[in-house]
């Protein structure tokens, strides 16, 4: 890297004659582009350790007291920007080492800027996208063509960048409500059958919100309502699991019903509220009264219809995880 050649404001700059490893932006017409009226100009992206970055140039410094460039205390800043971060997971962070270069025409070399005392690991995330120096160089060192760094109108910068690998997990809870595909519908087929023969009726798994769940009927009701009524349940595919490894709690508003097929909109429906999971574990929630079978099996009232009995869950909100 070189001998260290000037330390100023917390940057340490040091003379190497090999180029930025990663990116090198070369502005020509400097002063030209300074009199637009851009308080900075922007590199296109670039990749560098899977992300994507720009580099920053504030002509006449970041801060509002430094863009006057008849200040002698004015200075150019210099910062590193990433970028394309839309896909990126709720609550993102990427702690990245960089160092930052500006061309010396004259020395024929690259001028390696980084904080004093060595690289720090920078902490980008949503609220903090950018890092770098405000005060990389005065602008009367800077425009001084005889310097090297503003030759021919003509400047370079420069950059490297080395994320580093962090072990941290970390994970985001949120209530969703009104969640999109919120309502699963479960055709059973062959109902009769099904409840002369079997004392409990599983649907398939399906996922919502990343959570799975499962629908439980018992068609000729549960030991508590046996012969009276059906009992509907929902199941937390999940909740054991989660409880043995985390202890996490899934939070749920959700609408049980029948559907009533000769007049939609009278369906059989009720409401529910549970946290599952927890010790011991709540793996279900619903009713053992859910509906009377004298009411269920009337022709008339037209729940079952050619044999076939639907059943929906709908949920209103849920708790949803997702880990960064």
């Amino acid at each position: 890297m070189g001998d260290c050649d000037s330390t100023a404001g917390g940057v340490e700059m040091l003379k190497r004659d090999i180029s930025p490893a990663n990116f090198i932006f070369m502005i020509r017409s400097f002063s030209l582009l300074s009199e637009t009226g851009n308080e900075k100009h922007e590199s296109g992206s670039f990749q560098a350790c899977d992300k994507k970055w720009k580099l920053c140039v504030y002509p006449k410094g970041k801060k509002k007291q430094q863009q006057e460039a008849d200040n002698e205390d004015a200075h150019i800043s210099l910062y590193l920007q990433i970028v394309d971060t839309h896909n990126f997971p709720l609550g993102w962070v990427v702690h990245a080492k960089f160092s930052l270069f500006v061309y010396n025409h004259v020395e024929d070399k690259y001028f390696t800027v980084k904080d004093s005392g060595g690289e720090k690991v920078r902490r980008f995330h949503y609220m903090k996208t950018e890092w770098g120096f405000d005060q990389l160089l005065p602008l009367s060192i800077f425009n001084d063509p005889s310097n090297g760094y503003l030759v021919d109108d003509t400047c370079a910068f420069g950059a490297e960048i080395v994320v580093v690998s962090n072990a941290t997990k970390g994970e985001c809870l949120s209530l969703v409500k009104d969640p999109e595909n919120k309502k699963y519908t479960w055709r059973i087929s062959g109902f009769a059958s099904k409840q002369r023969e079997q004392q409990v009726i599983y649907s398939d798994e399906f996922t919502i919100e990343g959570s799975t769940w499962k629908l439980q009927v018992f068609p000729k009701g549960d030991s508590r309502a046996k012969d009276k009524n059906l009992s509907l349940f929902l199941e937390s595919v999940d909740s054991s699991n989660l409880t043995v490894n985390n202890g996490r709690k899934l939070y749920a508003k959700y609408k049980l019903r029948i559907c009533k097929q000769l007049k939609p909109g009278e369906d059989q429906e009720k409401e529910a509220t549970c946290v599952f999971g927890g010790s011991p574990a709540v793996t279900r929630w619903g009713y053992y009264y859910f509906m009377l079978l004298n009411q269920l099996e009337s022709v008339a009232k037209g729940f079952l219809l050619n044999d076939t009995l639907i059943v929906e869950v709908e949920f209103m909100s849920l708790t949803k995880f997702s880990e960064f």
